[in-house]
């Protein structure tokens, strides 16, 4: 039986994108046992009367959506009962718009996955308006499948983001727990950004400052000897954080990165590193939030 907290909830609507994000909640849930919850929220501004500004032009009646809308998740239902039968699965259509909807179901939910391309009436710009708003403000890791995952013969890692500060543990507990879980290799990286001075004391044939290695080492040590079955490959990458994290994540499992922890407005939780992946890697990415 599915309970309210240990289930992984994916948002559809119809599109390549979400059938994507239904397979990836498939896999994630077998591993953790528990059930996935297919949701499609399709607003709360629709009526059967005309809107007055365009004279008699009608909007859809409010039925008529709702059975769409049941159509849509029935249909997701469907494909994820034939991709993995033993994964129980449940259903909703909620009248609400989907940034709102989405975010309390995070409240209940172990995490929050999402397709590339959402609601279709956002159209192209759904990572901003919907994925980014849900990754900056859920209180659940939520996973964003950019593209299919590395091919299995090849041995994709999941790459972990480390930085300096005392946050890191949130995600490298989600990294090295999805990597158990799942058989995977992780690679956590630590990007040194370049600038003028190392620029002139750190050339691309010499190694990382010894500092760097020591940080991330130490921030390891008590994670490898949690989770011992985790193969774990550390680097320190000469590159700013966005560009590194993206070339090491390139064919790879899944990249996990942190936002700042701060629940705000849309643009000042995310960060610039967290923004960049999202819109550009080429394999599911997963945000943790600080809590």
């Amino acid at each position: 039986m599915m309970s309210e907290r240990n289930r992984v909830v994916v948002g559809v609507d119809g599109s390549p994108g979400a059938e994507a994000a239904v397979a990836w909640a498939l896999r994630e849930a077998r591993s953790m046992h528990c059930g996935v919850h297919l949701i499609h929220a399709y607003g709360d501004a629709y009526t059967d009367r005309a809107i007055e500004i365009y004279g008699q032009l009608p909007v859809p009646e409010l039925s008529r959506v709702r059975s769409a809308a049941l159509g849509i998740v029935e249909r997701a239902a469907d494909r994820a009962h034939e991709l993995a039968p033993d994964v129980e699965v449940r259903i909703g259509a909620v009248g609400a718009p989907p940034v709102r909807a989405l975010l309390a179901e995070a409240e209940h939910a172990s995490r929050v996955v999402l397709g590339s391309r959402g609601l279709k009436a956002f159209g192209s710009a759904m990572l901003g308006s919907v994925g980014g708003a849900v990754a900056a403000r859920a209180s659940c890791p939520v996973v964003v499948v950019r593209g299919p995952a590395g091919m299995a013969e090849e041995r994709p890692a999941v790459v972990v983001g480390v930085d300096a500060s005392t946050k890191s543990a949130f995600v490298l507990e989600f990294a090295f727990d999805y990597a158990s879980r799942h058989g995977l290799p992780l690679r956590p990286v630590l990007c040194w950004h370049v600038d003028v001075l190392t620029e002139i004391v750190w050339r691309p044939e010499t190694p990382a400052p010894p500092r760097a290695q020591e940080w991330l080492s130490e921030a390891l040590a008590g994670w490898q000897e949690k989770y011992p079955d985790v193969d774990v490959h550390p680097a320190v990458v000469r590159d700013h954080p966005a560009s590194g994290l993206l070339a090491a994540a390139a064919a790879q499992h899944l990249l996990v990165v942190g936002t700042r922890g701060e629940h705000a407005l849309l643009g000042t939780v995310l960060g610039s590193v967290t923004q960049a992946v999202l819109h550009h890697a080429s394999c599911p990415v997963a945000v943790i939030p600080h809590a």
